[in-house]
This record gives C-alpha cells, sequence and structure tokens, in this order.
C-alpha cells in the first residue's frame, strides 16, 4: 500500500499543537505504518517539497510573507488540515487586532516585520478539516489521519462540549455557580476542563447553531460582568462572526 505523504507546517502560534502530536508516543509509530511524514521542521532535518497528501497547518496569518506561503502549501496539499484554535479561529494572536502597530508594544526597537490582520487560515484558502483546540486533542488527531489512511473522511464533531460532559456523567458546572462556555463551545476534547470542576473557556471555538443570547444571560446570573462576558468570547475565537454579532 502506498503511504500518504504528512506535512507539518506553522505560521503564528506557540507551535504546542506540534507538541500535542508530538506526545503520542508510540502511537506515532502506528500511523506510520500508513503514512510517511515528508516535512516537519521541528523533527527533520531534512524536509520533501510537495504535493503532500495530508498538510496540517497551525497558527494564524499574521504577515504578507506568512499568506503567500500558505497559499503555496494550499496548491501542493490535497487534504489541509486547520491545526487548533489559531489556525481555525486566529486564536490568542488574533487579540492584537484590537491594537494599533502591536509590534511595537512587544518589541522594544523597530523590526523588519510587516504585521497585518491576525486572521484564521480559511480567510484565504480552502479547508477540508478542523481539528480545533487550544491545544488540539491528540486522541482526536490519531484518528483523523487513521480515518484518511484507511480511505474514510473524518467527521467533524457538531454538539457541545456538554454532551462529553453528560457521558462522563459530571455534574454541571453551572449547578455550582460556576460559568463555563460548554453549551456554546465545539465538542472533540472529551470535556477535561470540567471533568476536573474548571470551566470550559471555548477554546475549541464557538458551534455555528450556539445559543449565544441564553448563554450570555446563564453568564450573567452567575456573575459575570458585561465586560468579562466579552473577553471570555474575545478570547479565542476574536475573529469569529458569530461572536462579532452579539450585543451583550
Amino acid at each position: 500500500m502506498k503511504k500518504l505523504k504528512i506535512a507539518f507546517f506553522g505560521h503564528t502560534s506557540c507551535k504546542g499543537c506540534f507538541f500535542e502530536f508530538l506526545i503520542l508516543g508510540e502511537k506515532i509509530l502506528d500511523l506510520l505504518k500508513g503514512t510517511d511524514i515528508v516535512h516537519f521542521k521541528m523533527i527533520k532535518e531534512y524536509n520533501e517539497k510537495g504535493p503532500f497528501d495530508i498538510t496540517f497547518m497551525d497558527g494564524a496569518i499574521s504577515s504578507e510573507k506568512e499568506l503567500e506561503k500558505l497559499k503555496e502549501i494550499r496548491e501542493q496539499s490535497k487534504f489541509l488540515i486547520a491545526l487548533g484554535t489559531c489556525a481555525c479561529y486566529g486564536g490568542i494572536p488574533s487579540m492584537a487586532n484590537v491594537f494599533k502597530h502591536p509590534e511595537k508594544m512587544v518589541y522594544p526597537e523597530p523590526i523588519d516585520h510587516k504585521s497585518t490582520k491576525v486572521t484564521p487560515i480559511d480567510q484565504h484558502v480552502k479547508v477540508d478539516y478542523y481539528l480545533r483546540g487550544c491545544p488540539i486533542n491528540k486522541e482526536e488527531l490519531f484518528n483523523v489521519v487513521k480515518d484518511l489512511v484507511n480511505g474514510k473522511i473524518p467527521r467533524e464533531k457538531d454538539y457541545c462540549v456538554c454532551v462529553e460532559c453528560k457521558l462522563r456523567e459530571n455534574r454541571c458546572l453551572f449547578e455550582d455557580g460556576i460559568p463555563c462556555l460548554g453549551p456554546i463551545t465545539y465538542a472533540g476534547c472529551n470535556a477535561p476542563c470540567p471533568s476536573v470542576r474548571a470551566p470550559c473557556d471555548g477554546c475549541r471555538g464557538p458551534l455555528p447553531d450556539g445559543n449565544i443570547k441564553e448563554m450570555i444571560n446563564l453568564l450573567k446570573k452567575s456573575g459575570v460582568s458585561r465586560g468579562d462576558i466579552k473577553r471570555m468570547f474575545k478570547k479565542y475565537a476574536l475573529m469569529d462572526k458569530k461572536f462579532k454579532r452579539v450585543k451583550i
């Protein structure tokens, strides 16, 4: 059987999603039975050029140089996966969009870098699959690659974190007055935060059919201020259209 050529590329992010793949440990060996990692600068000294069967694209786009590279890689990729919340929504880096010349706030001296508005990759190219999360869930990544190796198109989770919370028989945090974004957030993580009594902070992004209005009401009843609600919504998905239309 011909092995699928896999590539990993990154733009503006912390690269935490790359590490989630690496800590799969021995499971990586299982994936290598049907794949060949031909481009991954974090672990390979010699990296091949395209075409690629599967490309994992990590990070948001924050410069013209990154945008050019993204378009080039898209042309070389049969199946492009947005890896992590930065690639899917802009993530934490997109918070720079609320400031003028954010690079001047970070670097003490002028640098040879012209920033652009920070955007998710699907604002520029077609994305075939979204692996959400900050960081991603490594088991979800493993299953996606396994499906593709077996000739299956992976299916995205179209339900909220609350479903996985119930499956784990967790007590709802709202019953204890703890504000949580689980009701409007994509599942796929297996609810690790609520399972240790920590609220979901929406790192996997908002569901298209999530009831934002009711979510706001629940948060207000839990004592969350208007300003904090806005910050909760914008933390990971500032560029999402669903949150942009919200009036709090």
